[in-house]
């Protein structure tokens, strides 16, 4: 069995890896945009930050699929193409790149150091000791990790109470349509579901070591733990969420980046004190989680590809660093279309998982139309016109309005095939 004790660090140590120094940025900004309307983008952030990722996990222990074979029923080649995705996502294309440039405009660039060759030069230093300690393994990285990880969770603490409950700014009115859409879709940018698919057997092992567990108790386990995560990043998005909207009338420059009203609000709440050490602690937690990228990174694509471990780890660094230099909002800018084509795949391949769906002409449509759906939306973000015929198809979708333009027509393709398949 296990202990109460053991419950708690294991969801704790989830937390932890769902909700890295990056994930700070989204949610104020999301309450800053919206206003009153915070409440319904809060839950739909939450539903895809927090809800999706667990049901992802959840999927993975079910089946016991990995990200090698998580879309192996829709076909080998996609399965490959689809893991290579993800690991690029979280890796060198968005997620890595977005730990650098998060911890630079923290830290230096708030700080007053704004000229690009100390970006240039900052960025070289981070992304140097990250290339550093993914070559040689050590557990300095375990021990910083273990010592700002929890700084950080206490000053966001602080900042939660002081900000919720001690706070004289109030609710600010603003008028925003398809709140629900947006909150749906900026939880895509914490890329938590694409990244549990991925780091889910390390859970799995982390569960099963040292312990005599039967499947039931392990589910139990699982179960339990993910409950624990979930319930602390939901306190964690909505509180930050609601700060946001209390400094909906400040004004941000225009061009502004997405890290300054997270610094504006630290300096606010917590004065200048209060602000360096979250930027210490950001740039710290940054830096602990680009290591387990680019390790991830370089491990998987070390057993697809005939390049060493070490090349590997140079070239994911390297790219990272260039892409870095583009700054969050770039950074951000790239995502959208790449996560909103990916998204709406992966929530389809979690619940067909889930649910034990072992129909390979099921799982190839529904795939297929929300791979089509995605592309459009991720072409229509991207501004690229489309013939009027398709935008009009496109437009008669139910719940198009609230980002789920996918979900219906996936619903009824799935059973059609499924129905042809009993028969």
């Amino acid at each position: 069995m296990y202990g109460i004790g053991e419950l708690i660090t294991a969801g704790f140590a989830l937390f932890a890896m769902l909700f890295g120094a990056g994930n700070l940025i989204f949610p104020p900004i999301l309450g800053y945009e919206l206003g009153n309307n915070w409440i319904i983008a809060a839950f739909a952030f939450i539903l895809t930050g927090v809800g999706i990722p667990l049901l992802g996990l959840i999927s993975v222990a079910v089946t016991g699929k990995s990200v090698h074979n998580f879309a192996d029923k829709v076909a080998p080649w996609f399965s490959k193409f689809y893991a290579i995705a993800l690991i690029l996502s979280i890796g060198p294309l968005l997620a890595l790149p977005r730990t650098g440039a998060t911890a630079y405009e923290v830290t230096f660039f708030h700080a007053g150091f704004t000229s690009p060759i100390m970006k240039y030069v900052y960025l070289g230093i981070y992304f140097t000791v990250a290339l550093f300690f993914s070559l040689k393994s050590s557990e300095v990285v375990d021990r910083i990790g273990k010592i700002l990880t929890p700084i950080l969770l206490i000053v966001l603490f602080v900042i939660l109470v002081k900000g919720v409950f001690f706070n004289d700014l109030t609710v600010v009115e603003k008028t925003f349509e398809l709140p629900f859409k947006k909150g749906f879709i900026e939880g895509y940018q914490t890329l938590d579901a694409l990244a549990m698919i991925v780091f889910a057997g390390v859970i799995l092992n982390a569960v099963r070591t040292g312990k005599k567990l039967t499947k039931q108790q392990e589910f139990s386990f699982l179960i339990k733990t993910g409950l624990i995560a979930t319930i602390g990043l939901t306190i964690v998005y909505a509180g930050l969420t609601y700060i946001g909207v209390t400094f909906g009338n400040f004004e941000l420059a225009s061009g502004a980046e997405k890290t300054d009203l997270l610094v504006k609000i630290s300096e606010t709440l917590l004065g200048n004190i209060g602000y360096v050490v979250l930027a210490i602690c950001v740039a710290g937690a940054c830096l602990t989680t680009s290591i387990g990228l680019i390790v991830t990174v370089a491990e998987y694509f070390s057993t697809v590809l005939k390049i060493s471990y070490e090349k590997l780890v140079i070239i994911t660094t390297i790219w990272a660093y260039f892409v870095a230099i583009f700054g969050v909002n770039i950074i951000v800018i790239i995502s959208v279309p790449i996560l909103i084509f990916l998204y709406p795949m992966s929530i389809a391949l979690i619940f067909m998982n889930l649910f034990k769906i072992e129909n390979d002409k099921v799982h190839k449509a529904v795939v297929f139309i929300c791979g089509v759906i995605g592309l459009y939306e991720a072409f229509g973000v991207m501004g690229i016109a489309l013939p009027e015929k398709i935008v009009n198809i496109y437009n008669m979708l139910p719940l198009s309005n609230l980002g789920l333009a996918w979900l219906l027509p996936a619903l009824v393709v799935g059973f059609v095939c499924g129905i042809k398949k009993n028969r």
